[in-house]
């Protein structure tokens, strides 16, 4: 079961350069990961964190589809194309 299989190409990529993920992520995903890699390895899962902002709508408010704020990228796709898309993020 990984990663004890696999040991090679697990022992060349581990720790993580880095890892990257929203600002909402910190308590979840980034202290999860660090506990579980120094309980099991004892070293840090990670050598640098990457934090992204949120998409946020007209009004300054976290896009979420629990909201109902959220834009369907597949319309935002077909409206304004590929590479809008690419350069706006």
């Amino acid at each position: 079961h990984y990663p004890f299989e696999n040991k090679e190409i697990f022992e060349e990529n581990f720790p993580a350069d880095f890892i990257s993920e929203a600002v909402d992520q910190t308590r979840g995903w980034f202290y999860s990961l660090m506990a579980i890699s120094t309980l099991i390895f004892d070293e840090t899962p990670y050598k640098n964190v990457i934090v992204l902002g949120l998409v946020q709508d007209e009004n300054g408010q976290k896009m979420s589809k629990s909201k109902g704020n959220a834009v369907d990228p597949f319309e935002a796709l077909e409206t304004y194309g590929a590479d809008a898309i690419r350069w706006y993020f």
